[in-house]
């Protein structure tokens, strides 16, 4: 008992201890603001000659005052500090749902503050020996700690002992530094809502982008900054947010995907692809397929594909490890070889670079399918055929007819037996390509007597 009570009294004087020290803390705060009160008052109280003594010009001599080099750089010097000095001002101060939100959970913790204290006192009131005890230690300075255990166990006598967990929870008061915090976030919100009031969206968005911690890098302040109309020249407030946020990246985290998609779609519309080009490259934006689908369907390339945002594109495909996605976009790029041997690289079957040749038909991937990766070329001319893609269906029997090598593809294809090869004469006859149409049909003739004499053969061997 006497141990349980020396702990008792141990952490019911640390709590003590730790108010005192909240008060000399509260004390020395009140001190400084009012020494911050009375400079400012002081300062108030500056005349416009006093003011003047204090200017750049005071220092200067006739010929520097007329030198407009030495006058600009000075007044870029000025223009810095006056927008160190906005900035600083705006960073001491999220959106009006939260700035409610987090008053309503400072009231309750106010509220809840009370509702403690005031159980403190019934409790003081229902318990002698507590009221006794805390008695003893407010007035245990200078005291042993014999005397103060001597003390606290006489008055745990008169009624009995009382429930530790109680009274460690009763006297652990509510954290004074997550009260403060509270306060601050309250602040910042107010000022970023009187920001958005008065149209100043660019200190707004620096004021949201350098929030204590972050708090305000979040889904809802772009969607604040999404519902502002556009501003002084025509640009979006979101754009303005999303460049100040990307800038300040290095000093807080890379914004999630969807924060970084949002970035990418608010540049996008302002045609800034030389700021998106950056982000990627510094790693500024969590990448992600939205990111890449949105920029390949920004291309408006209507043949081969030159333009930026294909490039970034598959430069997202890559990172992200889209394969299929990627050498979708090499093609569109004309880099037909890259994507082949993309394919390989990454251990891509047939069947995907038949899809790639249905989604993007040319003459050029078709033979190189044929000739370099040694597809069929009945599955390949059953792809063409069942895509419509005719003139090309036409223009690589051609090519392969004019460099003598469908004679070798023809005789070395080894495709299913769903290939419709009658249909294929049928479609050259129907294009006017009769020498092509005749080459196929002594193809047909020549592999169905080939087929019948193993089958021949086969059965002779058999008997």
């Amino acid at each position: 008992t006497i141990q349980t009570l020396g702990c008792r009294v141990k952490q019911l004087k640390a709590t003590f201890a730790s108010l005192d020290a909240e008060n000399l803390t509260l004390s020395e705060s009140i001190e400084s603001m009012k020494e911050l009160v009375a400079d400012i008052s002081a300062q108030s109280l500056l005349t416009e000659e006093d003011i003047f003594k204090h200017t750049v010009l005071d220092n200067m001599t006739l010929e520097q005052m007329t030198n407009v080099n030495l006058l600009s750089r000075e007044l870029g010097k000025l223009e810095q500090s006056h927008q160190a000095m906005l900035d600083q001002q705006g960073t001491e101060f999220v959106l009006r749902d939260r700035f409610e939100e987090m008053r309503g959970l400072l009231f309750q913790k106010e509220e809840l503050k009370e509702q403690r204290q005031e159980e403190i006192l019934e409790l003081h009131q229902e318990n002698p020996a507590l009221k006794q005890l805390n008695e003893i230690l407010q007035s245990s300075d200078g005291l042993g700690f014999d005397q103060i255990l001597e003390n606290a166990q006489s008055a745990m006598k008169t009624v009995g002992n009382i429930n530790k967990s109680q009274l460690v929870e009763l006297y652990d008061d509510e954290d004074p530094a997550k009260e403060k915090e509270a306060e601050v976030a309250l602040a910042y919100i107010d000022y970023l809502d009187e920001l958005l009031r008065d149209g100043s969206f660019r200190p707004a968005a620096v004021h949201a982008a350098n929030s204590p911690n972050g708090f305000l890098r979040t889904m809802a302040t772009i969607e604040e900054f999404k519902t502002l109309s556009q501003g002084e020249g025509g640009v979006s407030p979101l754009f303005v947010y999303c460049s100040i946020l990307m800038e300040t990246v290095p000093l807080y985290s890379v914004p999630p995907c969807d924060q970084s998609y949002e970035c990418v779609v608010a540049a996008l519309k302002e045609n800034r692809m030389d700021l998106i080009a950056q982000w990627i490259a510094n790693h500024h934006l969590t990448l992600c397929s939205e990111i890449a689908d949105v920029l390949l369907s920004n291309c408006q390339c209507r043949a081969r594909c030159d333009c930026e945002s294909g490039t970034l594109a598959l430069a997202v495909f890559r990172n992200i490890k889209d394969h299929d996605m990627s050498i979708h976009c090499l093609a569109r790029q004309g880099a037909l070889y890259r994507a082949v041997h993309y394919a390989k690289t990454h251990q891509m079957d047939s069947d995907k670079l038949l899809r790639l040749l249905k989604d993007i038909p040319s003459t050029d991937l078709a033979a190189l399918l044929v000739l370099e990766e040694s597809i069929n070329i009945g599955e390949v001319l059953s792809c063409l055929q069942e895509n419509h893609n005719d003139n090309i269906f036409i223009s690589l029997l051609k090519v392969l007819d004019e460099s003598n090598d469908l004679k070798a593809v023809l005789l070395s294809d080894t495709s299913p037996d769903v290939v419709q090869w009658s249909e294929f004469v049928d479609l050259c006859v129907d294009l006017g390509e009769q020498d092509i149409a005749e080459e196929l049909q002594g193809y047909i003739m020549c592999a169905d007597a080939l087929f019948k004499a193993v089958d021949s053969l086969s059965s002779g061997g058999t008997d």
